[in-house]
C-alpha cells in the first residue's frame, strides 16, 4: 500500500462523547415492557413472563451519560443499572437480567458495564428478564488527531478551530479523489485521499466530519493513505451512513492564509462485499485474480502461446467461483476448476478446445455457452461434450453472452446481416434468449434496439436479482471504444434504459467527463436487495496519481435498485480497485464467489438472490413471514427460531414460569 514519505509519529487526542440515554419504545418515560416483542409494557406479577419473580417494570439507568473514546485502546467504559419493580418496590436487579449491546462491533456489556472497542457507532444496549425488557440507545462519538512525520508537531495549532476565515472556492485547492458521492464497500480496507494545491502550501489537514466522528490527520504531501487503523474508524464508525471531508492548507513558512478545498461526500456500505475478481492483465499476459481488500492482486491463470500481449477473446467465470473458461492458445476454448486449475475442457489437455470468443455459465455452473463469431453452442461443462447448436433466426448472430443468475433467460449482443468477430462487434442490440427445458432455448427477444449504422450496445450483464441487465452503448465498434458508456435496462425490456451520468461522467472534481471508455461491466455477487455493486474498465484518471494515460484500469460503482425502480440514477461515482497495478492495462473483470468467503447467511430466501453463496437462487428457499414464539420455527428466516421472543435458552424449574416458550 502507499504509504506517506514517513511513519506516523505523533497522536495526540480530543474529546469524544458517549451519549447513553433511555430509549422508551411505547411505554412511560424510562419504561419498558415488551414494546418490541408486541406485549405490554406492564407485565402483572402472577401473569408469568420474567425470570425474576414478581417482576413487573424494568428501566435502565442513568438516561444520559458523557466519556471520551478516543480510538485507542483501552476502550472507555461507562456502567447502566437495571431497575426493576417487583410486587411494587423498586430494586437493583443489575446483576440479575441479561445485558445485550445491539452491535456488538461497539464493544463489549458484561453486568451492566460497557467497554468501548474504538469506533463511532450507535445500538441498543437491553436489559432482559425472560419477556420483561428495558432498552437504552447508546451513541459513541469518535474523535482524534493523527500528525505525520515530517510535519511540525505544532501543526493543529497552525490551524484555526473554526474555519470560517479560510480561503474558498479559488480552485487553489480541491480534492481530485475519490469523487463526491463515492460508496465504499466496508471491506476495502486501503484508499489514497488526493488533492492538488499550489507548491507554496506544504503542510495540510484532512478533516473528516460526521455526527459519529471528528478526525483530524495533519500530512506534509498532498495525498493520505488510509492506514488499517484509520480504515476501521472510518469504514465501521459509518457502515451505512457518509462522512464529510475536506482538506485545509497552509505554508508552514506563512501560515497566516488557510486555504480550503470543497467538502465531498464519502459514504461507506452497511456491509462486507462477497467474492473475489478474476480480470485480464496485459502486462501479466494473464488472469489475476484478487478480492478487494487484498494488497495486491495473484495470476491465476495465464496463455503460454498467446504473443501479442491482449486479451483477443476473453474469459468467464461461473457465479459459484468454482468454474473458470478461457480463450487459450489462440482463441480456442480451456475450461479450469478454482481453484485447483484442473482442465475440465478439452478432455485431453494436449489438445486444443474448440473455437472461442465469449463464454457463460448457468447456475450451477453444469452448463458453459459460448459465442463462436456469433454463433452459440451449449456443452457439458464436465464433459465437455456438445449439447447443442443454438438454432438463431435467419441471418441473426449473437456474442457477449450473460446467464441470468435466476437461470431464465440468456443476454446477448444481437445483430443482424453480419456476424461479428470475437474482438468486436457494432450495429448491435441488447436481447435475451429464454431457457427452455432439455437444454433448448427459445426465440431472441430485442430488450434495447440499436438506433443506427454508429450505435452499439454489447456486454450485456445481470444484476444478482436477475430483474436489471447493465450493458455499454457506443459509437461505433466496441473494441477499445472511448466513447463507450454503461447504462441499465429492466431485464424484461419494460422500461426506457436508465443513463448512469455520476457512474460514467464523474471523476476527479469534474463533472460531465465524457469518453472515457468504460465497458466490460460486471456485478458483485449480493445476498441482500439494497446496494449491489458494478466493476467495470475504464480509461480515467486516477486522481493525480495516474493522470492522462488513457491505460485501462478497473473501477467500481454502488448501484441502489430502489432509485432504478423509480427511473432515477441509481449509481455512485466511481472508485479505482486498489490491488491493481497501475502500469498494467486492466480489464474485463468478473465478479465471482470465492470458498474464503464467508456467507453472511445460510438460509435461502424467495427474494430472487443468491442469499446462501452456492450459486443457485431460491432453491428450497424460506417466505419470510412474521416469528411466532415458541413454535421452534425459524419463521422469518433468519436463521434462528423464537428470536425476539424473550426466551431464556434453559428452563427454570422453580418459577413457574415457561422461560424457553415452549409452551
Amino acid at each position: 500500500m502507499k504509504r506517506l514519505t514517513s511513519p506516523i509519529v505523533s497522536v495526540q487526542l480530543f474529546s469524544a462523547t458517549l451519549a447513553l440515554s433511555a430509549a422508551v419504545g411505547c411505554a412511560s418515560p424510562g419504561v419498558v415492557g415488551e414494546a418490541d416483542a408486541g406485549l405490554d409494557a406492564r407485565v402483572e406479577a402472577d401473569g408469568g413472563g420474567s425470570s425474576i419473580p414478581g417482576l413487573t417494570e424494568l428501566r435502565v439507568e442513568p438516561g444520559d451519560v458523557t466519556v471520551t473514546d478516543d480510538g485507542v485502546g483501552p476502550g472507555e467504559t461507562a456502567s447502566f443499572r437495571a431497575i426493576g419493580v417487583i410486587e411494587g418496590e423498586e430494586s437493583d436487579v443489575t446483576d440479575r437480567v441479561t445485558w445485550i449491546l445491539g452491535d456488538e462491533d461497539l464493544g463489549a456489556l458484561e453486568g451492566g458495564d460497557f467497554t468501548s472497542a474504538g469506533i463511532g457507532g450507535r445500538t441498543r444496549v437491553t436489559a432482559a428478564a425472560g419477556r420483561v425488557r428495558a432498552e437504552a440507545t447508546l451513541t459513541v462519538v469518535l474523535e482524534a488527531i493523527v500528525i505525520a512525520e515530517g510535519v511540525p508537531a505544532d501543526a493543529p495549532t497552525l490551524f484555526a478551530a473554526d474555519p470560517g476565515g479560510d480561503v474558498v472556492g479559488d480552485g487553489a485547492l480541491s480534492i481530485v479523489y475519490p469523487s463526491d458521492g463515492t460508496m465504499l464497500p466496508r471491506n476495502l480496507e486501503r484508499i489514497t485521499h488526493q488533492w492538488v494545491a499550489p507548491d507554496r502550501l506544504d503542510v495540510y489537514e484532512v478533516r473528516f466530519d460526521s455526527d459519529l466522528a471528528h478526525l483530524r490527520y495533519y500530512v506534509a504531501e498532498p495525498q493520505l493513505p488510509i492506514d488499517p487503523a484509520s480504515w476501521r474508524w472510518l469504514a465501521d464508525t459509518h457502515a451505512g451512513g457518509s462522512v464529510e471531508v475536506s482538506v485545509r492548507g497552509l505554508s508552514a513558512a506563512d501560515p497566516s492564509t488557510i486555504h480550503r478545498s470543497q467538502t465531498i461526500s464519502e459514504l461507506f456500505s452497511a456491509s462486507e462485499v462477497l467474492g473475489a475478481l478474476y480480470y485480464w492483465s496485459t502486462g501479466a499476459q494473464g488472469v489475476m485474480r484478487a478480492h478487494i481488500s487484498a494488497p495486491s492482486a495473484t495470476l491465476f491463470f495465464s496463455d503460454p502461446e498467446s504473443g501479442d500481449r491482449e486479451c483477443v477473446s476473453c474469459h468467464t467465470v461461473s457465479r459459484d467461483g468454482r468454474r473458470l473458461a478461457v480463450a487459450y492458445g489462440g482463441e480456442r476454448l480451456r475450461e479450469v476448476t478454482i481453484p485447483e486449475r484442473e482442465v475440465r475442457i478439452p478432455a485431453d489437455p494436449t489438445e486444443d478446445g474448440p473455437a472461442y470468443g465469449w463464454g457463460t455459465f448457468n447456475p450451477g455452473a453444469t452448463r458453459l455457452l459460448y459465442a463462436n463469431r456469433g454463433a452459440l453452442t451449449l456443452l457439458d461443462a464436465e464433459t465437455g461434450a456438445v449439447l447443442r447448436e443454438v438454432e438463431l433466426p435467419a441471418d441473426t448472430y449473437a456474442t457477449h453472452p450473460d446467464w441470468s443468475p435466476d437461470g431464465a433467460y440468456v443476454a446477448v449482443a444481437l445483430t443482424v446481416g453480419s456476424a461479428p468477430s470475437n474482438k468486436a462487434v457494432s450495429e448491435s442490440s441488447i436481447a435475451r434468449i429464454p431457457v427452455l427445458p432439455g437444454d433448448t432455448f427459445g426465440v431472441p427477444e430485442v430488450l434495447v434496439p440499436s438506433e443506427g449504422s454508429d450505435d452499439s450496445l454489447f456486454f450485456p450483464s445481470y444484476s444478482p436479482d436477475s430483474r436489471w441487465i447493465a450493458y455499454v452503448r457506443a459509437d461505433g465498434k466496441s473494441k477499445d471504444n472511448e466513447t463507450s458508456r454503461l447504462l441499465l435496462a429492466r431485464a424484461d425490456g419494460s422500461r426506457p434504459p436508465i443513463e448512469m451520468p455520476i457512474l460514467n461522467q464523474r471523476v476527479r472534481d469534474l463533472e460531465g467527463v465524457i469518453d472515457l471508455g468504460n465497458s466490460m461491466p460486471t456485478w458483485a455477487p449480493s445476498t441482500t436487495p439494497d446496494i449491489f455493486w458494478l466493476a467495470f474498465s475504464s480509461i480515467r484518471d486516477y486522481g493525480w496519481l495516474l493522470e492522462g494515460t488513457s491505460r485501462d484500469q478497473l473501477w467500481a460503482a454502488a448501484i441502489d435498485p430502489a432509485r432504478a425502480e423509480l427511473g432515477a440514477d441509481p449509481s455512485f461515482a466511481g472508485f479505482w480497485m486498489p490491488f491493481q497495478q497501475m502500469d498494467e492495462g486492466n480489464h474485463r473483470a468478473f465478479w465471482a464467489l470465492a470458498d474464503e468467503d464467508e456467507c453472511p447467511s445460510t438460509v435461502e430466501i424467495c427474494d430472487g438472490l443468491d442469499n446462501d453463496c452456492d450459486g443457485i437462487v431460491d432453491e428450497m428457499c424460506c417466505t419470510p413471514r412474521a416469528e411466532i414464539c415458541g413454535n421452534g420455527v425459524d419463521d422469518d428466516c433468519d436463521g434462528v427460531a423464537d428470536e425476539g421472543c424473550g426466551c431464556e435458552p434453559l428452563e427454570d424449574c422453580a418459577n413457574g414460569v415457561d422461560d424457553d416458550c415452549d409452551g
